[in-house]
Formats: C-alpha cells, sequence, structure tokens
C-alpha cells in the first residue's frame, strides 16, 4: 500500500458515535485488560488470514504557487484484498490512480501519469512512459517499497496498530454483527487521534470495522476502514504485458 499514510499511510465515512468508556462495567484496570486481549485477539488474525478491505482517509497535500506554499487535503480511497504472500489493492486520490498486484517475490504496478507520479513516486518521464502499462519488479526491490509496504495481511496489523492506553466501548452492531469497541490513539502526519476499533464480539475477534473518532465519539475524516471476507481465497493473475521504467530495474 503505497506509504498510505504517506501518501499515502490506512483506509469510507460516516460512523455514529464510538469511543465512550462503558459507566461502571468494571475497575479501570479490569477494563484495560479486557481491551488489551480482545486487541491481541484481533491482531492475531491478520497475519495468517486473507481479508477485503475498503478503505477513506484524509491525506494533507502540499502545494506552491510562486513563493508560496499551501497545504490542502484529499481523500484517499483504498481497496484491495490481502493474503501473506500475495495481494491486490487500488489506490486512487484526486485524479491519480494506481493498481498493485503481489504474487510471491515479484510484484506488478499499473496507474495513469498522475497516480504513478503522486502516488508511486515515480518522476514525471517515467510516469509518462508507464502510463496505463504494468510495471514488473521485485517485490523486495528497494525502490518501490513504499508501494508494496501495507499491501499484504501481515502488513494489515500495522494500519490496526493501536497506541495505549487501550480501553472498551459501547458494544454494538456493525455490517449485521455484534461487535465490541476498542479505543486507542493513532497517528496521523504529525497529530494523534483517538481511534476506535470494532471486532467481532462472538467466536474468532475478526476486525470489522475502524474509525477515527473526536473527543465526542464521531467520525472524523482521518480514517474509515471496513473488513471483510476474512479467509477468502486471493490469487492474483499475472499480467501477460510489463515493462521496467527507465533506470528504475525490474529485478
Amino acid at each position: 500500500m503505497v506509504e498510505a499514510r504517506r501518501l499515502v499511510a490506512a483506509v469510507v465515512a460516516v460512523v455514529g458515535a464510538g469511543a465512550v468508556v462503558v459507566a461502571g462495567a468494571a475497575p479501570a484496570g479490569a477494563a484495560s485488560s479486557s481491551a488489551s486481549a480482545l486487541y491481541r485477539d484481533a491482531l492475531a488474525t491478520t497475519h495468517s488470514w486473507s481479508v477485503h478491505y475498503e478503505s477513506t482517509s484524509t491525506e494533507s497535500t502540499e502545494s506552491s504557487e510562486s513563493s508560496e506554499s499551501s497545504e490542502s487535503s484529499e481523500t484517499l480511497l483504498e481497496s484491495g484484498d490481502a493474503a501473506p504472500a500475495a495481494a491486490s489493492q487500488t489506490v486512487t486520490m484526486g485524479k491519480g490512480s494506481i493498481d498493485i498486484l503481489v504474487i510471491g517475490g515479484i510484484s506488478y504496478l499499473k496507474g495513469n501519469a498522475g497516480g504513478l507520479e503522486s502516488l508511486a513516486g515515480l518522476s514525471s518521464s517515467q510516469a509518462t512512459e508507464a502510463s496505463g502499462r504494468w510495471i514488473e519488479f521485485s517485490t523486495g526491490n528497494a525502490a518501490f517499497a513504499p508501494v508494496v509496504e501495507g499491501v499484504r495481511s501481515a502488513d494489515i496489523a500495522k494500519e490496526l496498530a493501536l497506541k495505549a492506553p487501550l480501553s472498551l466501548g459501547h458494544a454494538r452492531t456493525l455490517q449485521g454483527q455484534a461487535v465490541d469497541a476498542i479505543d486507542g490513539t493513532q497517528t496521523f502526519g504529525r497529530t494523534s487521534q483517538h481511534v476506535v476499533l470494532y471486532v467481532r464480539a462472538k467466536g474468532t475477534h475478526i476486525p470489522v470495522e475502524e474509525d477515527s473518532v473526536n473527543a465526542k465519539g464521531q467520525h472524523t475524516a482521518a480514517e474509515h476502514i471496513i473488513y471483510s471476507k476474512w479467509g477468502e481465497r486471493v490469487r492474483p493473475e499475472a499480467p501477460s504485458a510489463t515493462i521496467s521504467v527507465g533506470s528504475i530495474s525490474a529485478v
């Protein structure tokens, strides 16, 4: 995943109240312990399972006109299927878009010129040359590390990562499932923000949704991710025609 949360770290809005600690539910120490245990169970599923995700976040961008620079924000959309050794992802921000495939030790990248430049870090000339064509490269190629990072299921834990202290929020129903809420914080750019991770209440505590919230528990635009299809089969097909770009090696 393009360093989405450089991009692109990561990753569809509208969630209601979330991270309110249940009053009188248990002593603070016990609640923290339960939240931590639930969080560990949720993270354990991300390393070896496969999952589909839909993500929306807000990314800060800088633009310069004459001698002055200004900062604005754009919506980053990410959709993908992640497994331990294989993955596919589509990333869109503004008019730029890219598609990423990971198949073991070989990965592939395709996008429009704007996406290859702004989301994948190619130069303007490289992006123009490769627009609309699949670029093949080693998954371990350092030049493309920001592109591949976050795409496979082992990387999903990074997207889920919450900073302590953790606490339990109100149980609720999302996507037709009873879920428990874990309240923590994440860093977005230079600021920290409250984040609620919702995990399935019964059976395996798989992540269902993750949202950034304000002090009142209201959803913010920083992050919203929906997880589904845990355990699905992820087997992307390698494109038949590929290229290398300029001085960037395909291996």
